[in-house]
């Protein structure tokens, strides 16, 4: 019988993960979140709606939309990512999914590297999503928030930088919690260290080892934003090498399922 390849393996992840709440919750987080903050905003700031002598001195990117989307993010990114990863777990928990698997002609390297692929994926395109509709609403609140003239104030590379380093943190909060869930069966563990781990980044944000706890970098790059500088600093590297440890851990605890 011929092997079956890695894009088969991957399409099929893609077939069999299509309707799951968790993915879908995960890949909507952002759109949904920035849209409830525009309401706010023009609830908020109301008076100032196609009124251009009501004025705003400082960076509306940041001080008027920024500040209510990333502390979402910096608060619920991390846990969404613990129950992304569960998920992926749980599917093939249900119904004897990793026995069926290895008993395929497929090696078990090809169908974990389909799962971690499909695992950066979601968090990509979660990513660009958030980063699409935040521009669009900003672009949009220029229009109606004429005062505020968001339009005055180029922070592309800023926003760009921000996204990219969430990628990174995101990606090393998703792969230990995939790790986590591969070996604890129970919900509840997983997403109570993601939960207890994200407020403790919160709580402990002034110490000096807080770089090496990639659930606080969401909340450290908020405060980037706020002084409108982020540079790839040693907690970027630390994310990656938690990434590439973690892409190791989970494979041996992967190929030992049954």
């Amino acid at each position: 019988m011929k092997p079956i390849s890695f894009f088969t393996i991957l399409k099929s992840e893609h077939y069999k993960l299509r309707f799951n709440i968790a993915i879908w919750l995960f890949l909507l987080f952002p759109l949904f979140m920035t849209l409830c903050i525009d309401i706010y905003v023009l609830f908020k700031h109301a008076d100032a709606v196609n009124n251009p002598t009501i004025t705003f001195d400082y960076n509306p990117w940041v001080w008027v939309l920024g500040r209510y989307i990333f502390d979402f993010y910096a608060l619920l990114y991390p846990i969404l990512a613990a129950i992304l990863s569960y998920s992926l777990c749980d599917v093939e928990y249900k119904n004897y999914g990793f026995r069926l698997l290895f008993t395929r002609p497929i090696s078990k390297l090809t169908i974990y590297s389909s799962k971690m692929v499909f695992l950066l994926e979601i968090n990509f395109i979660s990513f660009l999503i958030g980063y699409l509709t935040f521009l669009l609403s900003g672009f949009a609140l220029d229009k109606l928030l004429p005062g505020y003239k968001f339009s005055s104030y180029n922070d592309n590379i800023l926003m760009v930088s921000y996204f990219l380093y969430l990628f990174i943190a995101l990606s090393a909060v998703s792969f230990i919690q995939y790790s986590l869930s591969l070996i604890f069966k129970s919900f509840v563990l997983p997403i109570g260290f993601a939960s207890l781990m994200t407020i403790f980044g919160i709580i402990a944000q002034n110490k000096d080892y807080i770089y090496l706890i990639p659930y606080s970098t969401v909340w450290r790059l908020n405060y980037c934003i706020y002084s409108g500088i982020i540079n790839f600093s040693k907690g970027e590297y630390v994310n990656i090498a938690y990434v590439l440890f973690f892409v190791v851990i989970s494979f041996f605890v992967f190929i030992r399922k049954k």
